[in-house]
């Protein structure tokens, strides 16, 4: 008889914790799906793929556009810069020139041998950073790649957005869009 009733309290405990568990999976299932961006302001470029920024306490950052690799234009060695790194550069300018905020996704290593934070760049706070269409419109790193002013480069093994860059930068390269029009920058690259 005890033994009845042992089992049947255990039954009902193990229910119990699964049922009260339940909604505690489903948030932290919906918390990672979601974006956790932070939100700097946007300083300055520096070239094609580095940006300035300063965080919350107003301390300025170096940020490398990860995923992505831009020809050289301030490289202290004059002879890696040319002429196809300054219209990236300037590229990169342009697409910030009216930006105050930005919003930095990260990937698993964050930051590089130069102390540079490494991010994935975007223009607003999206909720769903795989979202192709968010990627497309509103990732800095992506938009650069799309119009041609840069190439998708793995860099392992920060590689969350890899084959997503890589197939944008596929579509531009098919194109010609951007400096894919130009034998020189399609040879930086070969």
């Amino acid at each position: 008889m005890k033994n009845k009733k042992l089992q049947r309290a255990l039954v009902i405990f193990f229910i119990l914790l699964i049922g009260c568990s339940g909604p505690m999976v489903s948030n932290n299932i919906h918390s990672y799906e979601e974006a956790n961006l932070d939100a700097v302001k946007f300083v300055r470029t520096v070239d094609g793929d580095t940006i300035i920024v300063e965080d919350a306490v107003g301390e300025q950052k170096r940020v490398r556009l990860i995923g992505i690799d831009t020809p050289e234009s301030v490289a202290a060695e004059e002879e890696r810069n040319n002429e196809y790194g300054v219209m990236a550069s300037d590229y990169t300018k342009e697409l910030l020139s009216n930006t105050d905020k930005l919003y930095l996704e990260y990937d698993v290593d964050n930051d590089d041998q130069y102390d540079r934070i490494l991010a994935y760049v975007w223009l607003e706070d999206v909720s769903n950073t795989f979202d192709e269409e968010n990627i497309e419109n509103s990732m800095v790193n992506a938009i650069i790649v799309k119009n041609g002013y840069g190439v998708a480069k793995r860099y392992e093994p920060t590689v969350a957005h890899d084959d997503s860059l890589q197939a944008i930068m596929k579509k531009a390269r098919e194109n010609e869009t951007g400096l894919w029009k130009y034998e020189g920058f399609r040879k930086l690259w070969d």
